[in-house]
């Protein structure tokens, strides 16, 4: 029996796929049609593995965060089984992994934007490998449909137009305050100078 494995390495991210050849699906003996394990460590946090679907379900959450994101859309995604999800963080991004197993807590990761770049490219690299042979859930080349643009880039924009009008209200109220005020005012009420004519 072939055992096969294949290792992606970017800057803070490893990722590590083992398996073997599918030969009813006539795989060559370098490709891998049955994934058995993977690995996938992320500088400062836990080393995770996990079966195909967990894979499957961090793939499509990451990559379509990823393009949400570049796309100028913040929102949180999730897997359909809420496996995985990942959403904005400040500037950053957190990522939540909700594990099958019963009494087992979630495992948070804080990434920023290098190491979501770097995690992607990861997946990507994968996902183009001709050495796997194996079907992903999310089809990364399917483009987002005109209505899923406008509804989440109208709702960004939405945000972003609050944040910068309560700056903004922040900013004159406090140039208001610092303009000097004299209230020190002569008022003038000699009515006795004043002559009255008393001319018909």
């Amino acid at each position: 029996m072939i055992n096969l494995s294949y290792r992606y390495d970017q800057n803070s991210s490893s990722l590590v796929v083992g398996g073997m050849p599918d030969v009813s699906n006539g795989d060559s003996q370098q490709t891998i049609g049955i994934l058995s394990t993977w690995t996938l460590k992320i500088i400062g946090s836990p080393l995770l593995e996990g079966k195909k679907e967990h894979l499957d379900n961090l793939m499509l959450v990451i990559l379509k965060y990823s393009r949400s994101y570049i796309s100028g859309i913040r929102r949180t995604i999730k897997s359909a089984n809420n496996v995985v999800s990942i959403s904005p963080q400040g500037a950053n991004h957190k990522l939540i992994l909700n594990s099958t197993q019963k009494d087992v807590k979630p495992l948070e990761i804080i990434i920023d934007d290098s190491e979501l770049s770097d995690l992607t490219r990861c997946l990507d690299l994968l996902r183009l490998d001709h050495r796997i042979n194996l079907k992903w859930t999310y089809l990364i080349d399917k483009p987002f449909s005109k209505r899923y643009l406008q509804i989440y880039l109208n709702k960004s924009n939405n945000y972003t137009q609050i944040i910068f009008s309560f700056i903004i209200f922040i900013i004159s109220s406090s140039l208001l305050f610092l303009i000097p005020v004299d209230n020190k005012y002569e008022t003038i009420n000699d009515y006795k100078n004043i002559p009255i004519s008393t001319d018909k």
